[in-house]
């Protein structure tokens, strides 16, 4: 199952890019390029509320770096309370001006009606825009809409190319979800191999999901050497990042003693982390857990409660567990 990573966050790493652009602007007028030398200073300090004041000097007079630098700090509540409303505003100024990071940052908010009204066509405007001006977030927010069909014809080939685009400017997002398209054979040839040279790059990364996908290539031994022990080491990264499926896949370890000695009780705890984040293999395996009354105390009704959920999210396990107890 390929996954959209909402990598807010991310985004700041912008904020290395355009720094230059906005020194440049502010050339030969002294005043500004106090303001530049008075924000840059301060936001290698983490003094954000100062970095804060003097960006937005600068982008309301006109900048349009400045103008998506005082964006990410509203959205990401850097040196102020988080504000989606400003956020957009200085986002939406340096989008006009072209700022291919701003129209990424528009196109997350207008995907999920942050600071403007939900509108998944415009998303998908500003995402195209910004991934023509080489925005790698954008590149895989595109590859993402074509890769689920969400504002788009669902186009797996597109998805590639987009995902491509970004995997190549190490956007950790893109690598994993091109990798699950070779794993899953859509958009291109099926290929272990190639979707765990992708995987590998994200996990160099440390991206959790991408650690969880690999561990599971590893665990199986396709693509790669069956490794349990290299299995384990990843699932294990990935469930310390509060990735679900690496904690589902640190449930099974104990679950089946997998690299580790069998532990009911610890594979429910790994589960119960899963389960808590509503991913449909650890509430599936949390359920037979306790209808087992395995590290836990049995209980029929929180076995089938946990299946029903499971099910409803797709797990087909889930859906025959419930034929079979007749629910």
């Amino acid at each position: 199952m390929k996954k959209l990573l909402r990598t807010w966050f991310c985004l700041f790493l912008y904020i290395l890019l355009v720094f230059f652009c906005i020194t440049g602007a502010a050339e030969g007028q002294d005043e500004k390029k106090d303001w530049v030398e008075q924000a840059l200073k301060a936001y290698d300090a983490q003094d954000y509320e100062t970095s804060l004041y003097y960006f937005t000097l600068l982008a309301d007079a006109g900048d349009p770096n400045a103008q998506y630098m005082t964006a990410s700090h509203y959205f990401f509540s850097r040196g102020t309370e988080q504000d989606f409303d400003k956020a957009a505003v200085y986002a939406r100024m340096s989008a006009e001006q072209g700022i291919p990071a701003s129209q990424s940052l528009l196109a997350i908010m207008y995907l999920d009606g942050l600071g403007v009204e939900q509108n998944v066509a415009k998303a998908v405007e500003f995402s195209q825009l910004a991934a023509d001006g080489g925005d790698a977030q954008a590149q895989f927010l595109l590859g993402w809409f074509y890769d689920y069909g969400i504002g788009v014809d669902q186009d797996f080939a597109k998805a590639r190319d987009y995902y491509q685009l970004a995997a190549e400017q190490g956007n950790a997002d893109a690598q994993t979800n091109l990798g699950a398209l070779y794993e899953d054979g859509a958009g291109v040839p099926q290929s272990y191999e190639e979707a765990a040279r992708y995987y590998q790059m994200a996990a160099d990364q440390g991206f959790a999901y991408g650690q969880a996908r690999l561990a599971q290539l590893y665990e199986f031994g396709d693509g790669v050497e069956q490794s349990n022990e290299t299995s384990l080491k990843y699932y294990q990264l990935a469930a310390d990042q509060g990735d679900p499926m690496g904690q589902w896949g640190m449930g099974k370890a104990y679950q089946f003693g997998v690299g580790v000695d069998v532990d009911y009780v610890k594979a429910a705890e790994y589960y119960q982390l899963s389960a808590d984040q509503e991913d449909p293999d650890g509430l599936e395996c949390l359920g037979y857990l306790y209808l087992e009354g395995l590290g836990v105390e049995q209980s029929r009704e929180k076995a089938i409660e946990l299946y029903e959920l499971a099910a409803e999210r797709g797990s087909e396990e889930a859906q025959r567990q419930l034929l079979i107890l007749g629910w």
